[in-house]
């Protein structure tokens, strides 16, 4: 007599053990883990029984898969009888992807690629083969998705793909990070997790795309809510960035004296740590000099690279602390509106200062921190 498996169920029975291990890229090892044969006799028909129950549940998550691609479908499919938990589990495990992974093609164009062109990813991270495929693919299907929207990134992933917001948030970031082609091999930067390029990409995308938020005077809100109509976070203000070359003068030589010198009242720990001064001078110039040549694309895609590379060796040598670091940012910022050389100028620059020095600043902090969960904050307009 010959063997036929046969399954019938009403509402669907899934396995959530099983679903994450088949997105893991685990298949061939579920059938020998303890939690599927320590209730089983060591027979042959018992193993038979899980192999048949195993293949059932991955051939099930198979015939689910092109709904999971289009979320908006799950819920009216009429195949798979599903409650409203067990959708979003479905979905949030699905989308769920690797840190370690992701920040190896963290600024990569989402170009079609194939399982094979992933084996160095694979061996790096440890992440199976099929696992990081479907990362991948899954990202890249989020970008075709979302990438010609307007408004914001993470409520359109949200509201598309249905994913909890703290994951919308992480593929925004990811996306937004992409689109630049941020370069990200430089030496000093592969020490840095994924966490902290999530963090530096959701202070610039709130903070330097054309959807950020009026603020300051007249003019500058008025070029900003004009700039928000129609646009997305994913697109940097390009005319913001143009427009921040107006601070050129103050690399005129007695403008950055001036400059130099008002950091050196507002940033107490000028006299408490040795060669401050030349510190500095040369971290205000570098800063400068970023700001002044960030409207380039090459120059913006290189940002992060040459603020480790540029800024950070000087401060760490110096062994400055995160309020060290802190002191100084701040000190920067409103240092500068002291000036009479910026107060009598146009009133927008004062605005296009915080804007863009908020952010850069932010992301400074950030990539100079060595611990993950620092205590202090970098907040506009104070000194500690």
């Amino acid at each position: 007599m010959d063997a036929v498996d046969v399954f019938i169920e009403n509402r669907s029975c899934l396995d959530m053990d099983i679903y994450q291990l088949w997105l893991d890229g685990e298949i061939e090892e579920i059938c020998r883990l303890p939690f599927l044969t320590v209730q089983l006799d060591d027979t042959p028909s018992s193993k038979q029984i899980l192999a048949s129950y195993v293949a059932d549940q991955v051939r099930t998550f198979h015939l689910l898969e092109k709904w999971l691609h289009s979320p908006a479908e799950l819920a009216d499919q009429p195949v798979f009888q599903l409650t409203d938990s067990c959708r979003t589990y479905l979905l949030e495990k699905y989308y769920t992807f690797d840190r370690q992974f992701m920040r190896e093609i963290l600024g990569r164009k989402f170009n079609k690629f194939r399982r094979k062109d992933f084996e160095d990813e694979c061996r790096k991270t440890g992440v199976k083969l099929d696992s990081c495929y479907r990362q991948y693919e899954n990202m890249r299907r989020v970008w075709k998705s979302v990438s010609a929207m307007d408004g914001c990134t993470m409520k359109n992933i949200h509201e598309t793909f249905l994913l909890p917001d703290q994951l919308a948030r992480d593929y925004s970031c990811v996306l937004f990070l992409s689109a630049y082609r941020m370069e990200m091999a430089s030496v000093n930067l592969t020490k840095l997790p994924f966490d902290y390029f999530v963090s530096c990409a959701a202070e610039m995308m709130k903070g330097w795309t054309c959807t950020t938020q009026p603020s300051g005077p007249k003019g500058v809100s008025e070029t900003l809510q004009a700039n928000s109509e129609g646009a997305s976070d994913l697109r940097i203000d390009k005319d913001f960035f143009y427009s921040m070359k107006e601070f050129r003068f103050l690399l005129e030589r007695d403008a950055f004296e001036s400059f130099r010198r008002a950091i050196g009242r507002n940033v107490p720990i000028q006299a408490a740590l040795p060669g401050n001064p030349e510190i500095f001078r040369d971290s205000v110039r570098t800063m400068l000099t970023l700001a002044l040549n960030v409207h380039h694309s090459k120059q913006f895609r290189l940002l992060f690279a040459d603020i480790t590379d540029k800024l950070l060796p000087a401060w760490k040598n110096a062994a400055w602390r995160n309020e060290d670091a802190v002191a100084f940012l701040n000190g920067f910022i409103i240092s500068a509106e002291e000036l009479n050389e910026f107060k009598s100028r146009d009133a927008r620059l004062a605005g296009m200062w915080k804007r863009f020095f908020a952010v850069f600043n932010a992301c400074v902090l950030r990539l100079f921190r060595t611990d993950e969960k620092p205590t202090v904050e970098f907040v506009i307009g104070q000194t500690s």
